[in-house]
């Protein structure tokens, strides 16, 4: 008996596309079912997240071959986030703003903006606020106009806005600096209504988001007006009871260091020194990556601004964790008990590089527990 070779030839590209289901099959890129039978590729992909490799479907985007895209979960080879140093975050954002990086300030201010909004639409759906205002704190810099951004789309997305908008930027001549100044302007082109200072009906209001320093913030107190601010996002008389969500950074809170300590009164003294007032949110959304002075945050965790490149989360080894679907955003509190204890090691070892003494014998001992 002789099989015909037009039918030879036909198994046998079956038999081809078989043996590369995974990086052929549109049906097993997009959905995860696979044209193997039994434990395939794409399940035991699945079962072990954090594998040594992962060899993932090349997945077609609207730009061809997209290199983040062709990985089965997430675009690295490990799920666990890195905390990022406040220098690190810097250089980051200068490289993604440099010509071979190719955005803008504007672009990187809109994708934060949209992602935070988005986080906050699963965190605080409208229909849970009962018709209540969220109130968006800006500050004067590009924190601020994540905030501005966040504002005008929570208003698209049906919320009762209103942004409180204390201190502005202006050059030598007294002009509004951008991209804060544009961004206000589409704030209000939208309806939404601008305070100088935080609104009195605090019965009114049921969200506060808090944009108003981020990781460049220095120093241990808050200054004028914002000592005033803080002290009434804290006060349970006041907003203290009110769910509190902060971008990037809980103000007033350093990007390396974490909360400012609290004074220690000197008995000899007769006026024992203030109270440092302290925002600690309900919810916390990190932008490109969360940074060191976040890394005991117990709250809910969520990362923003998705559209980091490849390459460039490669030279920062980001790990960002999964991404689903379309989303401009992950959580970051639902990591499993061995990914958070390979962020604390990340976190210890990254501490101990800036130890005063012994930081080469603590960065071992950390690098040995991960």
């Amino acid at each position: 008996w002789k099989m015909p070779v037009s039918r030879v030839a036909v198994l046998c590209i079956v038999a081809l596309f078989a043996s590369q289901a995974d990086a052929f099959s549109p049906l097993s890129a997009f959905s995860g079912f696979s044209l193997r039978s039994g434990l395939g590729s794409s399940q035991a992909r699945k079962q072990c997240p954090v594998a040594a490799t992962r060899v993932a479907p090349l997945r077609m985007t609207a730009t061809g071959l997209d290199a983040e895209a062709a990985t089965d979960d997430g675009p690295l080879l490990d799920d666990t986030p890195k905390f990022i140093s406040k220098a690190e975050a810097k250089a980051l954002a200068e490289e993604l703003k440099s010509a071979d990086g190719g955005f803008s300030t504007d672009q990187l201010v809109e994708m934060a903006g949209h992602s935070v909004a988005d986080a906050i639409f699963e965190a605080h759906p409208p229909s849970s606020l009962g018709g209540q205002k969220v109130i968006v704190i800006c500050g004067k810099g590009l924190n601020g106009a994540e905030g501005l951004t966040t504002a005008r789309y929570l208003h698209h997305y049906g919320y009762s806005v209103g942004v409180v908008y204390p201190e502005k930027k202006r050059n030598s001549e007294g002009v509004l600096l951008e991209p804060n100044a544009g961004l206000e302007r589409q704030v209000r082109n939208c309806g939404i209504q601008v305070y100088m200072s935080v609104p009195g009906f605090h019965d009114q209001i049921g969200l506060i988001v808090d944009a108003a320093h981020g990781t460049s913030f220095e120093g241990e107190r808050p200054k004028a007006p914002w000592d005033i601010v803080y002290k009434q996002l804290i006060d349970p008389v006041q907003l203290g009871t009110k769910p509190l969500v902060s971008i990037d950074m809980p103000s007033g809170w350093d990007a390396d260091a974490g909360m400012p300590e609290q004074p220690i009164p000197d008995p000899e003294d007769e006026a024992p020194p203030a109270p440092i007032p302290v925002l600690y949110p309900d919810t916390l959304i990190s932008l490109a990556a969360p940074k060191l002075g976040v890394s005991k945050f117990q709250g809910s965790h969520y990362l923003g601004m998705r559209a980091i490149p490849f390459e460039t989360k490669l030279k920062y080894g980001l790990n960002t964790p999964s991404y689903t679907g379309a989303r401009t955003y992950t959580r970051l509190s639902d990591l499993s008990q061995d990914q958070v204890a390979a962020l604390e090691a990340s976190v210890a070892a990254e501490e101990a590089k800036s130890a005063p003494s012994g930081g080469a014998a603590a960065a071992a001992a950390a690098a040995a527990a991960a």
